[in-house]
């Protein structure tokens, strides 16, 4: 079960070097996204069955979200169809290298997300094998959806320096964390700039509860920690062309090995992130 955020990504990738202030040709993109439904996405494509609740609004684009998951398997029975709200966009500019420049998001139709609206999907949430959430939901509802899961593992992607606090007061129910870089600084006040530092990072997430941590690192890998030490993994060299949506493949590998060592997830996270940035050329 996955449950979080479907928008459209409108990906802006920048012929030349960007210039602040000014207008950059690019070449422009309308593709379906949002973390949550990545990660259900490169699940169901690697043949998991995945159930996924999410929002959506009335108009042209949520249609266009519910297509493009029903085409790849992931069941939408559970979406929750808000009147008045709009579709969550999320909106990117990448340098002409490929490399995040900003990014937007307007995710209010997400956070619309309430109790009661999962209440009728307890049953399909405590029976999965492994609840995957992220913080685009509420710390309220992010509360509500893990207690739901009825003892089996949990799984949250941080989304965001903004977002990634929403989960802080829930550590100790977490099985996995997996965050970017930013993401773990934020949550630790640490400066994640050498391998010391990344494993103190680790060390202090653990401390509070959490029996997993993923951390990606951009070009210098990803690294992992459990009870049993930590584990560094370089990343797999590949040309980069657009960084969207690597992160989420990289969940996705970990969520498919959740029942082997974390030597064994982050390795395939790894291979999945380098996959898609292939794919992405």
């Amino acid at each position: 079960m996955v449950v979080g955020a479907a928008n459209a990504d409108i990906i802006s990738k920048s012929s030349r070097k960007t210039i602040h202030g000014d207008s950059n040709p690019a070449d422009v993109r309308l593709t379906a996204g949002g973390v949550a439904r990545n990660i259900a996405e490169n699940l169901s494509r690697l043949g998991a069955v995945v159930d996924f609740i999410t929002a959506i609004g009335t108009d042209p684009l949520g249609g266009f979200l519910r297509e493009s998951c029903e085409s790849c398997g992931i069941n939408t029975e559970a979406w929750i169809v808000r009147e008045g709200l709009s579709t969550g966009v999320y909106s990117a500019a990448l340098d002409c290298d490929g490399e995040l420049y900003a990014a937007f998001n307007a995710m209010s139709v997400l956070e619309s997300i309430k109790a009661d609206d999962l209440l009728p999907w307890s049953d399909t949430i405590a029976n999965s094998d492994l609840l995957i959430v992220d913080t685009n939901l509420t710390e309220e509802t992010l509360s509500v959806v893990i207690e739901l899961r009825s003892g089996n593992p949990v799984m949250v992607d941080t989304v965001s320096v903004a977002k990634a606090p929403r989960i802080e007061h829930l550590l100790s129910k977490v099985d996995i964390l997996k965050l970017n870089r930013t993401e773990a600084e934020c949550l630790t006040g640490l400066t994640l700039d050498d391998a010391n530092q990344q494993k103190l990072a680790c060390a202090d997430l653990l401390s509070r509860g959490v029996q997993r941590v993923f951390i990606t690192l951009g070009a210098a890998g990803a690294c992992a920690a459990d009870a049993s030490g930590t584990v560094f993994v370089p990343a797999v060299p590949v040309t980069v062309s657009n960084v969207t949506g690597a992160g989420d493949a990289f969940s996705a590998g970990v969520a498919l090995r959740f029942r082997e060592g974390i030597k064994q997830q982050v390795e395939y996270g790894a291979e999945l992130a380098a996959l898609h940035l292939r794919m992405c050329l």
